[in-house]
């Protein structure tokens, strides 16, 4: 790793809520000694649901896919991540799972920090102390992110559970601004791909919606929120 390398990494970790009050010494220490670098191509699995958990993962650049397969192959979209310095994995630090119960795949080329669990458990070591306080800070995140997707899920009908997933991506202007794509964004809510194609093309023949492909802007916000 040169330089330029190093530099761009620590800058990623910088902005990751684990390295929150750490010195640039410690980051650096994560990268060149604590923890791997390692590549990853699109599809190509980071950790399978057969696997031991044994690591924290960090998203340095690219993007990937958490999801899980029914026992009919079915996969169920748990969630995309794209922000660099994005934790995953990091759940299962502190429980004696034998086994993930998701896996995580690449959605294009991507690299990934990857520390072994054991950084996190050392008594009476100033940066493990450090990176337990931080992981606190992740996992309330992460409740309350979980919290508001079985809001979602748990609405009643197909339209319901688009609305309010609707409504929790909207900004200040009343702009949806999509992450996932459509397909995704079925898994995510748990519903087919053309079942959530038809009823979003039905909102916008109500006025309700106007669609593009990367965004999605409230036309009546009163009509939208009537199915809340």
């Amino acid at each position: 790793m040169n330089d330029k390398e190093k530099k761009e990494l620590l800058d990623v970790l910088k902005r990751s809520r684990l390295c929150r009050n750490l010195e640039e010494g410690e980051m650096e220490s994560l990268i060149v000694k604590e923890g791997t670098v390692r590549s990853f191509s699109r599809g190509e699995r980071v950790f399978q649901e057969t696997d031991r958990p044994e690591a924290v993962y960090v998203l340095l650049d690219g993007s990937v896919i958490i999801a899980k397969e029914t026992f009919s192959g079915k996969r169920i979209l748990l969630t995309q991540l794209e922000m660099p310095g994005v934790l995953f994995g990091e759940v299962y630090v502190f429980m004696e799972k034998s086994s993930y119960d998701m896996y995580v795949e690449a959605a294009e080329k991507t690299r990934v920090l990857i520390l072994d669990n054991q950084i996190f458990t050392e008594k009476g070591d100033v940066l493990s102390r450090k990176l337990r306080e931080n992981l606190l800070e992740v996992f309330a995140e992460k409740a309350y992110n979980m919290n508001q997707k079985l809001r979602i899920l748990g609405s009643g009908t197909l339209r319901e559970r688009i609305v309010r997933f609707l409504v929790e991506c909207q900004d200040s202007e009343g702009v949806i601004h999509m992450s996932l794509s459509r397909e995704e964004m079925a898994d995510y809510l748990n519903i087919t791909r053309p079942s959530l194609s038809r009823e979003l093309g039905k909102m916008q023949e109500e006025g309700i919606l106007e669609l593009s492909r990367r965004q999605i802007l409230v036309k009546d916000q009163e009509k939208l929120e009537f199915y809340l």
